[in-house]
């Protein structure tokens, strides 16, 4: 009998969140052929959820990880992981990207539009991207970084000056089971009301082009429809009060629904907006699926509107930059298009996660991944990369001061 390796997935995390979600189905995937380990908060998500067969650790029990162990964390610094020397000196670590700024490097990133400030931002960030640049280049000749999509291998690249020195790329996926078989799925052509849908979070780097896409709707005139939103988070207030002003269709919003439930929400929709691993539950169901970019300021030209499959690099989400955008709104015609050609529409999404996506796919990749990765905890320490530079430790320190100390680890500079 082959003995595997034992699986840890680190990400303590109090809410519900896309690496949580992640990880849970990993876990459920993985629990039947390796030990697999979650480490969380105590009242953490995952730890809320925990599957059947899986163990739990919780963060600050560092030294209890089996010493043969690989451990997972999403893209991050070492330098953000509390005690982090307190691993076993023999685990081996694997970091995914899963965020194109996972590894961003630069501090004050919102003076960075402002001319005279740039040149302060640079500087004050210049320690910082010379130990991420360090870093990056180790993980990477060692098989230990891997990334989501294009979108997040390229923006890490640019950021450090360095090229893609065969970097992997480990795509997400959607379900732990094979049990999704594709139905087709029809439009009634006589139809009053098309539904639309959104659902994910309602924050942060969502929120412009979420707000971006309510806005641009108010516009269409040819096809009635209505918009469902499933989420919530710190922008709701936002939501609720554009709802309560837009009178050109009706919105309707619902903060949270159980995951067991998503697919049945889902199969109301007949088109669906979201973006990261929402958008591929869309897709794997056959709803038609406009895959959202993001942005973290205003969204002020006309964003172009694409289906999940057209898209390039397997991406699930890119920053919005000057080519994701177009002289006309083209939004209209392509919800018409989506109506008038449903069934295609409906097959391509469905096969796009499928051929890409899926728990199958997914499972190939990953093994190959474990496999390869040799990177370790002893290796991290070795070369200093779990100590931040001076001018981050000056920020813990002045945080610290004002906030005081906080064991929410994973969100620090």
């Amino acid at each position: 009998m082959i003995k595997h390796n034992p699986i840890v997935l680190y990400f303590p995390y109090l809410s519900v969140g896309g690496v949580s979600v992640l990880f849970l189905r990993i876990a459920k995937l993985y629990r039947e052929s390796h030990r697999v380990i979650l480490m969380d908060l105590e009242n953490g998500y995952m730890a809320q959820n925990l599957p059947e067969g899986v163990e739990l650790l919780t963060y600050d029990q560092k030294e209890k990880v089996p010493e043969d162990a690989v451990i997972i964390f999403q893209g991050v610094y070492p330098w953000r992981i509390r005690n982090f020397n307190k691993f076993p000196k023999t685990a081996k670590v694997l970091f995914w990207h899963l965020h194109p700024d996972n590894f961003y490097p630069f501090y004050f990133d919102k003076f960075r539009k402002i001319q005279v400030l740039k040149f302060i931002t640079f500087a004050a960030s210049a320690l910082k991207l010379n130990v991420g640049r360090k870093l990056l280049s180790f993980l990477v000749q060692n098989e230990s970084l891997v990334f989501m999509d294009e979108t997040n291998r390229k923006s890490s690249f640019e950021y450090f000056g360095l090229g893609n020195k065969n970097s992997k790329i480990l795509k997400i996926f959607t379900d732990e089971s094979s049990s999704i078989k594709y139905i087709p799925r029809k439009i009634d052509n006589v139809q009053k009301t098309v539904n639309l849908g959104w659902i994910g979070r309602l924050e942060d780097f969502k929120t412009s082009i979420l707000m971006h896409t309510l806005n641009r709707l108010q516009s269409i005139e040819k096809i009635k429809f209505n918009f469902t939103i499933i989420g919530n988070g710190s922008d709701s207030l936002q939501f609720y009060r554009f709802k309560s002003k837009c009178g050109q269709y009706k919105i309707r919003i619902i903060d949270e629904i159980a995951p067991s439930d998503i697919p049945n929400f889902l199969n109301k929709f007949d088109i669906l907006f979201g973006m990261g691993t929402s958008a591929l539950e869309g897709a794997k169901l056959g709803i038609p699926t406009i895959l959202l970019d993001y942005s973290f300021h205003q969204i002020e030209k006309l964003y172009m509107f694409k289906p999940v499959f057209e898209h390039d690099g397997f991406s699930l989400g890119a920053k919005i930059h000057n080519s994701s955008f177009e002289d006309t709104c083209s939004l209209g015609d392509l919800l018409s298009k989506i109506l008038s050609n449903y069934e295609e529409y409906s097959y391509k999404s469905y096969n796009y996660w499928k051929d890409n996506f899926s728990p199958e796919v997914f499972r190939t990749d990953f093994d190959r991944v474990l496999s390869q990765c040799t990177f370790s905890i002893s290796n991290i320490i070795q070369n200093d990369f779990h100590k931040p530079d001076f001018f981050t430790r000056m920020l813990y320190y002045i945080r610290n001061k004002i906030k005081g100390d906080t064991n929410i680890e994973v969100w620090q500079y």
